[in-house]
């Protein structure tokens, strides 16, 4: 499916010009074959339309957004609408004509009307305040939109399942959670810190800026409408293909070890009757996929620590859960008077055999088998 996904982003992005006629133009991407192969698979078309657009302009649907500087919520909207099975493979025609926008079947981020009932999705007005809802609040940008309204069918179409299914719920919070919220905070201004403190270092790396360094360079003598097209495409499709990548990661990665993490949670008293230590039968990325899971279940006490094998070395790790998910500090660290120390000094310290190590912070150790790192976390938490 994410194949037919890539095909449907090869039709056309169309817009308005103020010149007569209407001319069709092949568009040279050769920068876009390092996005992916389906991405260079045959040539963009870009229609390009004069003050009204023709009758045989198409024979599709078209979706609206406006010419000039664009930003990654309309790239990403624009390449997400065309997702669905309403506006498959829609013509995307830029404009800020609201005569030529007023025929259009979609419109997004231009207009001045948020009505999903006639599919404009415009965040500029005043007076808006849409959020996504399911505990998030913050503002919505035309990507936001757009996924708010046809984020579950894109998931659905990915895994093969009805909408209603509970992994198709699931996926669409956590995707608007880990890649789209920020695309809606970053176009509305919305800083990440509630802090009027400078930050203590530049990011021009995210996507967002990466999507408005697609702009046309104001040195280029080149401004035309139809480079300003293609800059536009390659921007939907570099902020579509992240998404896309994003969706792969939750569908194939994520959702798993989240099952996985549930069950080892919900067994944790076969571990130890404190219910504090966690067992991982296959080793997975839990982190967060456990703090979520304490919360939805209010578990308590809370997991301290986590046992897990090392791939590599066949040994076990223990671990000390942190206080939150982006925080060093540790719930319950290693014992102090173990930071530090390896091998035989270790397990004479501990009086437990095969101890392999602990970090000088505390938040990790090992031991040679499971039996020992068990060990390990049981005398932890009585200290």
């Amino acid at each position: 499916m994410l194949a037919a996904a890539w095909r449907l982003s090869q039709r056309a992005v169309a817009s308005p010009l103020l010149a007569t006629g209407r001319s069709q133009i092949r568009s040279p991407l050769p920068a876009m074959a390092s996005l992916s192969p389906a991405a260079s698979a045959s040539p963009k078309r870009l229609r390009v339309y004069s003050s009204a657009p023709a009758a045989d302009a198409g024979s599709g649907k078209r979706v609206g957004t406006h010419n000039g500087s664009f930003h990654c919520d309309e790239a990403l909207g624009c390449f997400l609408i065309r997702l669905t099975s309403q506006f498959a493979g829609a013509d995307v025609v830029r404009t800020r004509d609201s005569q030529i926008l007023d025929t259009l079947d979609a419109v997004l981020d231009v207009g001045g009307v948020y009505d999903p009932s006639r599919h404009r999705y415009d965040h500029h007005q005043k007076g808006f305040g849409e959020v996504f809802g399911h505990g998030f609040n913050t503002k919505l940008s035309s990507a936001g939109l757009v996924y708010k309204h046809f984020g579950k069918e894109i998931i659905a179409k990915e895994l093969g399942v009805n909408e209603d299914h509970e992994d198709v719920h699931r996926l669409y919070l956590a995707i608007y959670k880990s890649f789209v919220e920020a695309l809606d905070a970053i176009d509305n201004g919305i800083n990440q810190y509630d802090t009027d403190q400078p930050p203590k270092y530049v990011n021009n790396t995210h996507l967002s800026s990466r999507v408005g360094r697609l702009n046309l360079d104001w040195t280029d003598p080149d401004q035309s409408p139809e480079k300003e097209n293609a800059a536009f495409q390659q921007a939907m499709m570099l902020a579509g293909s992240e998404f896309m990548e994003s969706v792969r990661f939750h569908v194939k990665s994520w959702l798993p070890a989240r099952s996985i993490v549930l069950e080892c949670l919900l067994s944790r008293g076969k571990a130890d009757p404190s219910g504090e230590i966690m067992v991982l039968d296959r080793f997975c990325p839990w982190k967060l996929h456990l703090f979520e899971l304490e919360e939805e279940l209010k578990i308590d006490p809370l997991t301290k620590y986590v046992l897990y094998q090392d791939e590599r070395s066949q040994s076990w790790r223990v671990q000390a859960v942190g206080v939150a998910p982006d925080r060093f500090e540790s719930r319950k660290a290693l014992p102090e008077k173990w930071r530090g120390m390896r091998d035989d000094e270790l397990s004479a310290e501990t009086g437990i055999p095969g101890c392999v190590f602990v970090h000088m912070s505390g938040f990790i150790g090992g031991n040679k088998t499971y039996e020992g790192a068990l060990e390990m976390a049981r005398a932890a938490l009585k200290l």
